[in-house]
């Protein structure tokens, strides 16, 4: 089932990047898969499989760099090797280096180790000179090397297998054993002779089918909600295939290299399949189509871009229209994968008239509309770490958003953004401590209509708060200040009027500026430079919604030297 406020901590994992140091163009190590990562922030947890709220293996501090070895289907997580044993990281507190979308596809609780193409676990029958033994205890032999894997079997102590492969940090060894081909710890693992595990493959070898566990194996509207996300995974290849392939039909050249990622096919396992074979057989097949067409269209310009010169990048006539029309028959499939898996999965519930329905990246929430002026409570948790509110505000208003941390510990963070637009960040502040309260604005609206507000946890891990949120007009006094009281039940008791108290943080990085009274509410593009900004307000708008390109020496004017001259 999926989590409410999901698709808000995306918002929230793109408005604490922005607030990031610039990070460095260039990929800061070499990396076996071109990608790395960067982490941005200290005492970041390192988890075992790609959840919040999953078990942390370690501990990493800004300025920690490591090869990405893999993604979530969800592309909020990244896949590390630490310290011999896989390990994840989420965003926001890491900075990606390379093309996310060319690494492969993981996840240990519902994807094989090595992939549904290529799966390094599962039946085999394969054999190997080099031998281990379980010399002082029985072992769980899994589906991958971590503890995040599914178990597959148990070898009871005393067992010999051969072994036919290793993780590259030589932390995991393959092995067969019964005819189950899975991975276990090397250090309980006896090597017998004297063989040495650096002669076995990195990765190991190719099962001979696929294996049967996971809560894949028994979870079918996970199974559908997985097809899903691959499909969308699987979109940018497809767009960027066609763009090459429409370009050279119109006559123009395409530059060999830097070709799209490759999506792989997805078998069902068996017990699932059997028990929704009707529902589950066709969608199984047109996937597998779809993703196979493809990569047909991909692997034909790499073989036209792999010819010797002067044939190298020369394409006939009935090779452009065979590729086009295998790309149409893809995204003919691609919608009707949509259609079937949407119509298969629980539909969002009715929206009421205190309601509205939030749709970003392709999935939608429920969100309560509040009124200005009243006092909201919600709460925070690491099962929900993001919460967003709509409201409906005439132009010309001059607004305040006021935070109270009732009791909890968490970082708040909180966005305004237009409805219909939500990455334009109108204004956002951000808690450097478990602060009780935060004010942020004034924000005026110069467009009536609806908008977001938005309050995310920014501690990692996510911890809990029970807050109340109110929305106010700055003419008014400030409601959340020091001598607010609650009453036995928690409830919020509204304080004699307090001066007017904006959230007005010192300049540094990651922390964001709200726009100044007056000033523009919308920044055009957060990649624009100085120079692409018409005026001061525009440059003070940017500077607040997170583009700290524009004040280098952090004293808080963005764009001195041209638009806002002293």
């Amino acid at each position: 089932m999926r989590k409410q406020g999901f698709w808000l901590l995306t918002l929230a994992a793109a408005l604490v990047l922005t607030s990031s140091l610039a990070a460095a163009q260039a990929d800061p190590i070499n990396s076996p898969t071109g990608v790395s990562i960067l982490v941005n922030r200290d005492g970041v947890n390192v988890r075992l499989f790609p959840e919040i709220g999953a078990e942390v293996i370690g501990f990493v501090s800004a300025g920690w760099r490591a090869p990405a070895t893999g993604r979530s289907p969800d592309n909020q997580w990244v896949r590390i090797d630490f310290n011999g044993e896989e390990g994840w990281l989420g965003f926001p507190v890491i900075n990606v280096f390379g093309d996310l979308n060319s690494l492969p596809v993981a996840d240990p609780r519902t994807i094989p180790y090595g992939g549904f193409e290529s799966p390094r676990a599962g039946l085999t029958s394969a054999t190997s000179p080099i031998a281990g033994r379980l010399a002082d205890s029985g072992m769980r032999v899994r589906a991958g090397p971590s503890r995040a894997y599914p178990v597959l079997a148990n070898a009871p102590r005393y067992t010999v297998f051969p072994l036919l492969g290793r993780t590259i940090s030589n932390g995991w060894v393959q092995v067969n054993f019964e005819g189950t081909l899975g991975w276990v710890a090397v250090r309980y693992v006896e090597i017998l002779g004297n063989a040495s595990i650096a002669e076995l493959p990195v990765d190991g070898i190719v099962a001979d089918s696929l294996p049967i566990s996971g809560p894949t194996a028994t979870d079918y509207e996970a199974t559908l909600r997985l097809l899903l996300a691959r499909v969308e995974l699987a979109q940018p290849s497809l767009d960027a295939i066609r763009a090459v392939w429409t370009n050279i039909a119109l006559g123009g050249e395409s530059a060999c290299g830097g070709f799209p990622a490759r999506p792989s096919n997805y078998n069902i396992p068996n017990p699932l399949l059997a028990a929704f074979y009707g529902t589950l057989d066709p969608l199984q097949t047109l996937f597998n189509d779809a993703m196979t067409n493809v990569r047909d269209a991909i692997d034909l310009w790499i073989d036209v871009c792999q010819r010797p010169q002067p044939q190298r990048g020369v394409v006939g006539r009935a090779t452009v229209q065979g590729a086009l029309l295998t790309i149409n028959t893809a995204d003919a499939q691609f919608l009707e994968l949509r259609r079937r898996l949407n119509e298969l999965l629980p539909a969002v519930g009715e929206v009421g008239p205190d309601q509205c329905l939030f749709t970003f990246q392709g999935a939608s929430d429920i969100l309560p509309v509040i009124p200005i002026g009243q006092i909201v409570r919600g709460a925070l948790d690491p099962s929900q770490r993001t919460v967003g509110f709509c409201f409906d505000v005439d132009a010309g208003k001059s607004l305040r958003f006021e935070f109270l941390q009732v009791k909890g510990n968490a970082l708040p963070l909180v966005a305004v953004t237009p409805f219909n637009n939500p990455t334009a960040f109108l204004a956002t502040g951000r808690a450097l401590d478990a602060t009780t309260t935060l004010v942020v604005g004034p924000v005026l609206i110069s467009t009536p209509g609806r908008y977001l507000f938005i309050i995310s946890d920014t501690n990692t891990p996510a911890l809990t708060s029970d807050f109340a949120v109110l929305i106010g007009d700055v003419t008014g006094q400030t409601v959340f200040g020091p001598s607010l009281q609650l009453d036995p039940s928690g409830q919020v008791i509204i304080a004699p009027p307090q001066p007017p108290a904006f959230f007005t943080p010192t300049p540094l990085p990651g922390v964001f500026t709200p726009i100044p009274p007056g000033g523009a509410v919308v920044c055009p593009s957060l990649a624009f430079t100085c120079a692409q900004l018409l005026s001061c307000a525009e440059a003070r708008a940017c500077l607040a919604a997170g583009n700290f390109t524009l004040d280098p020496n952090n004293n808080g004017i963005p764009c001195e030297e041209t638009l806002c001259k002293p």
